[in-house]
């Protein structure tokens, strides 16, 4: 039986290399138009809506928001395209599924950019302390308005960074507001923090270039960065000044200057 196929939009641009966009927890293939934009004619552009996002709770089997599920529907869509290798770029949930794609199919890309993301918890404790913050946010997609839920999601520290003065926030949250929170609560259930498989002991086996970026004002996953790029043999860390978790909301034109600097080495 043929297996569903994501919503994407693919700009091919004659025999330029491919980049690969994975969104965030929330997010949709849109939040990635100003990176698209700067990047410019020089590559070919993939996004993708990610299982929970932009669709109905029963558009997809509940088999494909796992990792494992979502990543067969990823080697189907690269293969639709007819692309055989790819950059892959990835923030947050998509930088954590982003690493998933690398550690398990490896020969399908060039180099990632993995943005404000962790290779996945690494104790009992931290993994039972995030299932019952997971559970509790599932809650509440199933009993509150979406609009409580985004406003309590962004009042996380997390996000404190964030301008919310200016249309572009505005912007971003009308995006927000189109999302189903029953397919949001399961993209939770199985793609959340709390599930995902540890990668901290394959990062060494990583062998593509690698770049972690990260906020100066998110000093959590700042450190991450750091601590994921000393572990593989081709990676780096850039920490964006002034920028928190998003930083390519924060900081667009930095985050995109360290993009594409890293995009036009030759990998």
């Amino acid at each position: 039986m043929l297996r569903p196929v994501l919503n994407h939009t693919f700009a091919p641009n004659g025999r330029a290399p491919t980049v690969f966009y994975l969104h965030g927890f929330l997010g949709c293939s849109d939040d990635w138009s100003e990176t698209i934009t700067c990047l410019g004619n020089g590559f070919s552009h993939l996004t993708v809506d990610l299982p929970g996002h932009w669709t109905p709770a029963d558009s997809l089997p509940p088999e494909y928001y796992s990792m494992p599920g979502c990543a067969r529907l990823i080697i189907d869509l690269l293969d639709n395209c007819g692309i055989e290798r790819c950059h892959l770029v990835g923030y947050s949930m998509g930088g954590r599924f982003a690493l998933y794609l690398l550690t398990h199919c490896s020969d399908r890309f060039l180099s990632a950019v993995i943005e404000s993301a962790s290779a996945g918890l690494k104790t009992e404790a931290e993994r039972t302390d995030r299932e019952q913050q997971d559970k509790l946010w599932i809650k509440r997609l199933h009993e509150r308005p979406l609009d409580e839920f985004l406003s309590d999601w962004y009042a996380q520290p997390l996000f404190n960074t964030i301008d919310r003065t200016g249309a572009r926030f505005e912007q971003m949250m009308r995006r927000r507001r189109q999302h189903n929170p029953e397919a949001l609560a399961l993209s939770l259930q199985y793609m959340g923090a709390s599930v995902m498989p540890s990668l901290w002991d394959s990062l060494p086996a990583l062998t593509m270039p690698l770049i972690f970026v990260a906020g100066e004002r998110d000093e959590r996953f700042s450190a991450l960065a750091h601590e994921m790029a000393s572990l593989c043999s081709c990676a780096q860390a850039a920490i964006i000044a002034s920028a928190g978790h998003n930083t390519h909301f924060d900081r667009p034109d930095e985050y995109c200057s360290v993009v594409k600097q890293f995009l036009s080495e030759d990998h």
